[in-house]
């Protein structure tokens, strides 16, 4: 059972990023319209705090766009380094660093998350960002 300080320690990081950056987040995004995200954090919207980073993954693709979203208030989000995803990996059978680019391991992982209670995954590296598993969560404004 999680203790009260590492609620607020994992809380803390998401609700900072959440407000430093007024729930806007980016992504880059080619043409064809696939986005950022390698799938270890689960599937769904893969954004990030970095609009440098952002513009890196666009400039690598053809005729690649950086896209900014407005995130919903209240989200329950996970951190990759708490004891609840290291949980869902144990669950998938892995250690909290050993995934997997398929979608099947993405979809399984987003699903264990979901049960949990959760609507996205985030990392404190922005080249990993933040995914949101519900699209609905994630409104693109611009």
């Amino acid at each position: 059972m999680k203790t009260f300080k590492q609620h607020l320690q994992e809380a803390s990081l998401w609700d900072y990023m959440y407000k430093k950056n007024k729930a806007v987040f980016y992504r880059g995004q080619s043409s064809s319209g696939k986005g950022m995200g390698i799938g270890m954090l689960g599937l769904g919207i893969y954004l990030t705090w970095s609009e440098s980073m952002a513009q890196s993954f666009a400039k690598k693709q053809s005729r690649g766009i950086v896209q900014t979203f407005k995130v919903k208030r209240g989200l329950k989000m996970v951190d990759n380094t708490s004891n609840d995803f290291a949980k869902a990996m144990a669950n998938l059978g892995r250690k909290p660093w050993e995934w997997s680019q398929s979608k099947e391991f993405s979809g399984f992982l987003t699903g264990e998350l979901k049960q949990m209670g959760y609507d996205g995954a985030y990392s404190d590296n922005p080249a990993e960002g933040i995914v949101i598993f519900d699209k609905k969560n994630a409104k693109e404004i611009r």
